[in-house]
């Protein structure tokens, strides 16, 4: 009897939990294919049901309260721009997320570019004690990462580059130590860059993207 009893338990538990999942699907997709018509109740649904998740995922990246606030808001906004492509089948969080990372993606190019901001972030963001110049705030995998592909540039090249941004040495400086003009100094670091933006971009990190911001606005 006992035997029984708990196999009934068991079987009844499953069942209420499999219904439970099944309600829960069948409300994402009713609210999906509302809000992919322009439902601004659905639409409501979604904001608070991804709004913790979508928030954390930007402070992550981004590090500073007030803008991640600010980004979580594009993301939504942008989700109802973007509406018509919501396909209710599909999870709508991976439609989130990549809305959220490219949104986070040119909050990293306004920090980047403002020098306040950018120590706030520096002060904010997890570092790692490696080198006295501009990578210290790189995560060990990722600095890796990026160091496999920067020893792939041209000697001279490469040279130019680290005196630059791990050494933190301006142009004047660099110019002066290798004899060599300044323009020189400028030209091979933009083609560094150029070349480093295409190869980061293939591979689509986080922090990877940020590493080519920082160095496309210092």
């Amino acid at each position: 009897m006992y035997f029984f009893f708990n196999f009934f338990t068991f079987t009844w538990s499953n069942t209420q939990k499999i219904t439970l999942i099944d309600l829960q699907k069948e409300s994402i997709y009713h609210h999906l294919t509302a809000l992919k018509k322009g439902d601004q109740e659905s639409f409501k649904w979604v904001y608070y049901e991804y709004h913790s998740i979508i928030y954390y995922y930007s402070l992550k990246i981004i590090q500073l309260q007030a803008m991640a606030e600010e980004a979580t808001a594009d993301v939504f906004i942008k989700l109802w721009e973007k509406r018509a492509i919501i396909d209710p089948d599909q999870p709508i969080k991976a439609l989130l997320y990549k809305i959220a990372k490219d949104t986070a993606y040119n909050y990293l190019k306004k920090i980047a570019s403002n020098e306040r901001l950018k120590q706030q972030y520096l002060a904010c963001y997890p570092v790692i004690d490696l080198k006295d110049g501009e990578l210290l705030f790189m995560e060990k995998e990722e600095l890796a990462a990026v160091e496999q592909i920067i020893e792939t540039l041209p000697p001279k090249r490469l040279a130019i580059f680290k005196m630059r941004y791990y050494e933190g040495k301006d142009n004047q400086a660099i110019a002066q130590q290798l004899e060599i003009s300044i323009n020189t100094v400028k030209v091979h670091l933009a083609k560094a860059r150029l070349y480093l933006k295409q190869q980061l971009s293939l591979r689509q990190e986080v922090y990877l993207l940020w590493f080519w911001v920082f160095i496309e606005f210092s």
